[in-house]
């Protein structure tokens, strides 16, 4: 019994392992923005941040930030889902890439783009997402910039339309405060 116990086990391992290790087809953003969690986990920076509803916006300055929840929306855009593969297309500009969704498709991200500097290192990053039913509309559109791929500010801005009400808008704005 143990030993089939420990074959099933090394056989659901080394299926997993297999999962983790395929090939990219666009930007590893749930990668990327990982390593960027992990990274300001460690550093804990001081971020001067904003949030704004409507016409109310309220700013503080914090060190205690749940990384994971706050950069959330940008792991959850990554496009290499298995339900997102071939439903988007990719331009190239100079040192803009841009994965935009095809003709036809029916997936919340609409739009990543990835600006590098001229050393190829990711100095920006925005998305466009949007959902709908028949009972609301959302609208959000996330940016990151980056220094030398350490994040320096973020902003996500999300317009959330419920049926036969006024559109809501929120704004979160955080700038990383450089310590000295």
């Amino acid at each position: 019994m143990f030993k089939k116990i420990l074959l099933i086990s090394i056989v659901s391992l080394s299926c997993t392992e297999q999962k983790d290790f395929t090939e990219k087809k666009y930007f590893d953003l749930k990668g990327f923005s990982e390593n960027l969690i992990a990274d300001l986990q460690k550093v804990k920076p001081e971020v001067k941040k904003t949030w704004q509803l409507d016409a109310k916006a309220e700013t503080k300055s914090n060190k205690d930030i749940d990384w994971q929840k706050e950069l959330a929306l940008f792991v959850d855009a990554d496009l290499n889902k298995k339900a997102y593969l071939n439903s988007y297309e990719t331009r190239n500009s100079g040192l803009e890439t841009l994965f935009s969704l095809k003709n036809g498709e029916e997936l919340p991200v609409k739009l990543l783009s990835i600006q590098k500097d001229s050393a190829g290192k990711v100095e920006k990053i925005s998305i466009e997402r949007s959902t709908s039913n028949y009972l609301f509309k959302t609208n959000s559109k996330f940016e990151m910039k980056l220094e030398k791929e350490k994040l320096t500010n973020y902003k996500i801005q999300t317009i959330q339309e419920l049926f036969l009400t006024k559109p809501d808008t929120s704004i979160i704005i955080g700038q990383i405060i450089k310590s000295l």
